[in-house]
């Protein structure tokens, strides 16, 4: 019972002490993960007032919407032993939005997760948020995710990541 109260607590808490600093990097090396797929589930709800505590918009990237020219393995890009599920990277844009349309249904029954690489605003990022019916769409904070795909020679979105590392241009 006192675990439960203690555990309770300690939830309730813990958004105040996510807004009041900024992220650190703990570690950005050999098997380090982006937390972005696993804090995606706590802040996909639309019904919340806000986005993550801390989160600055505008997200912006140097990534570009479009379509993928072809299909990537990613070698280097991601240690895809971590995946449990594919990932979709995404924008605000109205090309971003039709390319969710097009793919939601795929995505869920795949159980994707969302990361939205840009948003001009904490509104259009919960109307994105909205748009994905339910999908677990989060913002991504850093350049962590923007440093590897242009370093793979990726500069495009909307994209998928399949657990496997393959990057393409739709879920398969």
């Amino acid at each position: 019972m006192i675990a439960i109260r203690l555990a309770t607590l300690l939830l309730t808490a813990l958004p105040a002490f996510v807004g009041a600093a900024d992220l650190e990097v703990i570690h950005d090396g050999a098997g380090a993960v982006p937390a972005g797929i696993y804090y995606g589930h706590l802040v996909s709800g639309v019904d919340q007032a806000g986005v993550l505590p801390g989160t600055k918009f505008p997200l912006t990237t140097r990534l570009k919407p479009g379509v993928l020219s072809v299909d990537a393995r990613g070698e280097g890009l991601f240690d895809a032993h971590w995946m449990a599920h594919p990932i979709f990277v995404l924008g605000t844009d109205p090309g971003s939005f039709q390319w969710l349309q097009q793919h939601r249904q795929t995505l869920g029954a795949l159980g994707a997760s969302g990361l939205v690489i840009e948003a001009g605003s904490e509104t259009l990022f919960k109307d994105l948020q909205a748009f994905a019916g339910g999908l677990s769409v989060a913002p991504v904070r850093g350049p962590w995710l923007e440093q590897r795909l242009l370093s793979a020679g990726i500069s495009t979105y909307p994209l998928v990541v399949m657990p496997d590392g393959r990057i393409t241009k739709a879920p398969m």
